[in-house]
């Protein structure tokens, strides 16, 4: 009786929590429902006796408890709002929801959170058969290299963070995957200077510092890959910018991963999907709960300051609207094949669009991929879920084309 019940609790409960956060529907709630009462009924009638008891009860009573739980999954997985996305994907991206909803991660404490981690320094160590030299150009960088390679190609990685996050972990161990699927390609990491004791244009000098350094060093510009995610994103395309409106050779390849391009936030969805983005967006039912007296137009308005604010910290007093402050408003003549990957739950899916349309229009070999119901940076979770998955072998084959 009492195992029963703990056994309803652990594992009802574990699904019912689960229909919460992926905002089930509500035929995944009375399923749930009536499968509790089913599985009670058995429990106390006669048929328990009849049939769990003799010989194998103890292996009856397993394989019926384990059908339970497969059933509760298989409701789990069918109850999620949107079947085109996976249920890894739908699961990880509301995690991601309701820890950003969590009253210490609210308005900047995401940021803050990043920006005391990176500050901590690292002592993380390249794996077995790499090297991960730190080079002081005036600007830290890393150059990860595979021990005994004879590759001359270059990716030169820039991190994201909103320009007020450093360099973190997660960075240079993606270093190694980007050497593993480039056949053995040579990983720069910069570290650059980031707000709010830095503003425009720092990030971008020293971009163009360690640019300077690489081709110093030897590598040709059509042996290099630009490629960065979010505020690294936007840096790419600001130093190609620069580069290309300096008369200078440009990389060979360019990849931006759900690139920050618009730092004045004019774009299409940065309105369409505040309520679906779980990183920069707002939770309509989160928000109720705990401003319950405040009305949905205060909290457009909260969402709005919130964003200025993380958009000044790097801007200074640029105009927003500067294109080697915000691409999306550059002009994208002369440039390399191109690569961009978004979300489609991102606030910033319309500056990967528009980033598109403006190289496509200038004649630029550029691909853009948008995935289902995924949120801001997704290729960061890995092999974890099948669409960072399926964006992992598309950088793959981009990269070795």
């Amino acid at each position: 009786m009492i195992l029963f019940i703990v056994y309803c609790i652990i594992f009802f409960g574990c699904s019912a929590f689960t229909l919460f956060v992926i905002d089930a529907s509500v035929t995944g709630w009375i399923f749930l429902l009536f499968l509790l009462c089913a599985v009670t009924w058995f429990r106390f009638s006669s048929f328990w006796k009849r049939i769990m008891d003799g010989k194998f009860s103890v292996l009856k009573k397993v394989l019926y408890f384990v059908l339970v739980i497969f059933v509760l999954g298989i409701n789990n997985r069918l109850s999620r709002p949107d079947l085109k996305v996976s249920y890894r994907g739908t699961l990880i991206r509301e995690f991601i929801r309701e820890a950003r909803n969590l009253p210490v991660m609210k308005g900047d404490g995401m940021l803050s959170a990043g920006a005391a981690l990176s500050a901590k320094g690292s002592e993380w160590k390249a794996p077995k058969g790499y090297t991960n030299t730190k080079i002081d150009i005036g600007v830290p960088i890393e150059l990860l290299q595979k021990e005994g390679s004879n590759s001359k190609k270059l990716i030169f990685q820039i991190h994201g963070g909103a320009y007020v996050i450093g360099m973190i972990d997660s960075y240079r161990s993606q270093a190694v995957k980007l050497s593993k699927i480039s056949n053995d390609a040579s990983v720069i990491n910069i570290d650059y200077r980031i707000a709010p004791e830095y503003v425009f244009p720092a990030a971008l000098e020293d971009g163009l510092k360690a640019w300077d350094w690489i081709l110093d060093n030897g590598w040709k510009p059509s042996d290099i890959t630009l490629i960065g995610d979010s505020a690294g994103g936007n840096l790419v395309l600001s130093l190609c910018l620069k580069l290309r409106d300096e008369g200078r050779e440009l990389p060979e390849k360019i990849i931006c991963l759900s690139p920050w391009g618009d730092l004045a936030g004019s774009g299409i969805t940065h309105k369409t999907n505040l309520y679906k983005d779980p990183m920069f967006g707002i939770s309509k039912h989160s928000f109720r709960e705990i401003n319950k007296t405040r009305p949905v137009e205060d909290e457009k308005q909260s969402s709005k300051t919130e964003k200025k604010s993380m958009t000044s910290l790097y801007a200074g007093d640029t105009d927003l609207f500067d294109p080697y402050l915000s691409p999306v408003f550059g002009d994208y003549k002369g440039f390399p094949k191109m690569l961009i990957q978004v979300g489609t739950w991102e606030v910033l899916q319309s500056d990967s669009e528009t980033i598109f349309e403006n190289a496509k229009q200038n004649g630029v070999d550029v691909k853009l991929q948008e995935y289902e119901g995924m949120y801001h940076v997704f290729q960061q979770v890995g092999d974890l879920i099948p669409e960072s998955k399926q964006a992992w072998k598309e950088i793959e084959l981009f990269l070795n084309e």
